[in-house]
């Protein structure tokens, strides 16, 4: 995908607009990203519209069609921005697989998929306010799906369209995900279910001929059901030194090769096992956190970039399992009675370590407040019905919260490292259809054979080999291999040497000392989720440092 910057009135060189004239009117259209139906829609309005076979008219007639309920008939990761005079519209897909930034600065209104290129036609100054600072550690590397870490730089949310008429912005969700009973038995459940979800992935194996493949539930489905094309390819990715390193825990039981081969021994595939040393995995921490413009998931964002850069030499699309966890309730808060009943963020288990980090003056910002007040943002308009049991409700609240924030985060990950390398991620999990019929089967059943997931393991066991479908799930692969916390930390070191680091104006110098002298070990709790323990944060913090300086950016307390 082609990065693209729009100001009102005006098109700067990085993607083209498209101008059509419709009743005697001309209108600019910008569309970015794919349309997994365009021909099916084609058909649709060519019967009425005299059109060409582009997307762009696609999704400019298609909008003129159905208005705000275009997304009910367009299939796929896109926004668009339709321009008719000095008036815009702006639509993200219900999803967000693609990121829409604006800002209004000097009378103008900027948008497009990348912050940086806002900051440097705007010529606005970068900024990180006190929100930024109490976004960056309240939430790292997450972030609110309408704000970024940049003062004045804002996110459009998911679902959501952006207008401006008169020069007013306006912003209107136009997606909620109906909440109805679930009346289908265990087995019609597990046939829609199935149904639903081969459907998405062979609609998104269009001109497609590869996918990651860990040996996890999600990935060995989408192998199962597009191994029928002989020339598909797989790719995997591991670590030097996991394997001589790795110690299981609650999170992560397992290491994914056996798994993997189980899966080419019932489908075999054209697989590439991709192993990335710590060096490299740690030399690209920057270029990683320039891909997204901010500081990311450490090692997990700079191996993925190394991926997709590996995968592009052969491949230019691939499909990844990405979005399943969110909405069949695969992490451990959506089960877990320590974690699912929380009424907070339960990847955020660390908010007063992290505060501990800071220097007095940052840690006087009110991080509590502000995460209980954008938490009960999030949920307090779900619906529930009167039939929901206690974990019904439970999986509600979480998906919600999972789908505007958690997923968010794994998807802008994955959107700017692909675009990075100029490779196309489909996630054929991330269907619309699917999630408003996930959505609304009982946690009983979803929580099928008391396993995470165990309506979908249930949807496809005739398919996957019984330990791949009954494995406990597995998040992305991380690294194990101590070299990498002795490496990342020298870099630190490097960097809380000079005087001049912008670090030194946000944390404790004690406690950043106890970090680096403790590889990570003095932060007990991981930072995110589960997968950003003691070694990943001090890369994170490392990120932050190359963030402000690469950006110039200006602290504001």
């Amino acid at each position: 995908m082609k990065n693209y910057i729009l100001e009102l009135n005006n098109n700067l060189p990085y993607k083209t607009k498209t101008s059509i004239v419709y009743k005697h009117q001309t209108y600019s259209i910008l569309v970015n990203g794919e349309c997994y139906n365009a021909h099916e829609i084609y058909n649709i309005l060519s019967k009425s519209y005299a059109l060409k076979d582009s997307l762009e008219e696609i999704v400019f007639f298609a909008y003129q069609c159905w208005k705000s309920d275009i997304f009910l008939k367009l299939e796929g990761a896109y926004s668009f921005i339709i321009i008719h005079q000095n008036d815009f519209i702006a639509f993200r897909d219900p999803f967000g697989l693609t990121p829409l930034y604006y800002s209004n600065y000097k009378d103008s209104i900027w948008i497009s998929d990348n912050i940086q290129l806002i900051l440097h036609y705007s010529k606005q100054p970068a900024v990180l306010d006190s929100t930024g600072i109490l976004e960056l550690f309240s939430f790292g590397p997450s972030c609110s799906e309408d704000k970024t870490l940049f003062s004045n730089i804002h996110s459009l949310p998911i679902g959501s369209y952006l207008s401006v008429k008169n020069n007013q912005i306006n912003i209107k969700q136009y997606y909620h995900i109906p909440t109805i009973e679930h009346t289908d038995n265990l087995a019609t459940t597990a046939y829609k279910v199935h149904k639903l979800l081969t459907q998405s992935i062979q609609q998104e194996s269009a001109n497609c001929n590869s996918s990651f493949l860990s040996g996890g539930l999600d990935s060995s489905i989408i192998h199962a059901v597009c191994t029928h094309n002989p020339s598909w390819n797989t790719y995997s990715l591991d670590y030097v030194g996991n394997k001589e390193n790795f110690v299981k825990n609650n999170y992560q039981v397992s290491l994914d090769q056996d798994y993997i081969q189980e899966m080419l021994d019932k489908y075999p595939t054209h697989h590439t096992s991709l192993t990335i040393s710590q060096e490299k995995l740690a030399a690209l921490l920057e270029d990683a956190m320039t891909a997204t413009n901010q500081p990311g998931m450490a090692d997990i964002d700079s191996s993925l970039l190394w991926l997709c850069n590996q995968v592009k030499r052969k491949q230019s699309i691939i499909l990844s399992g990405e979005c399943s966890d969110e909405i069949f309730g695969g992490y451990p808060w959506f089960y877990r009675d320590e974690l699912k009943n929380l009424n907070t963020f339960p990847w955020l288990q660390s908010t007063k370590q992290r505060i501990q980090l800071l220097k007095k003056d940052i840690q006087n910002l009110p991080y509590e407040d502000y995460i209980q007040q954008q938490y009960h943002h999030t949920i307090d308009d779900i619906s529930f019905l009167a039939s929901d049991t206690e974990d019904d409700k439970n999986y509600r609240i979480h998906t919600i919260l999972c789908l505007h924030w958690f997923m968010q985060t794994l998807i802008r990950r994955q959107f700017c490292m692909s675009n990075a390398t100029n490779l196309i991620i489909r996630t054929p999990f991330a269907n619309l259809h699917l999630l408003e019929y996930v959505y609304n089967i009982p946690w009983k059943m979803k929580f099928y054979h008391n396993q995470e997931k165990g309506i979908l393991r249930k949807a496809f066991e005739n398919e996957l080999p019984y330990d791949v479908c009954w494995r406990k799930k597995n998040p992305y692969p991380k690294t194990h291999n101590p070299l990498y916390a002795k490496i990342v930390t020298s870099m630190l070191q490097t960097r809380y040497n000079d005087p001049n680091s912008p670090l030194h104006e946000l944390l404790d110098d004690k406690k950043w000392v106890e970090l680096m002298n403790t590889q990570g070990s003095s932060f007990p709790l991981p930072w995110y989720g589960q997968l950003m323990s003691g070694p990943q944060l001090i890369a994170y913090l490392y990120q932050i440092d190359r963030w402000i300086c690469k950006y110039n950016i200006i602290i504001r307390k």
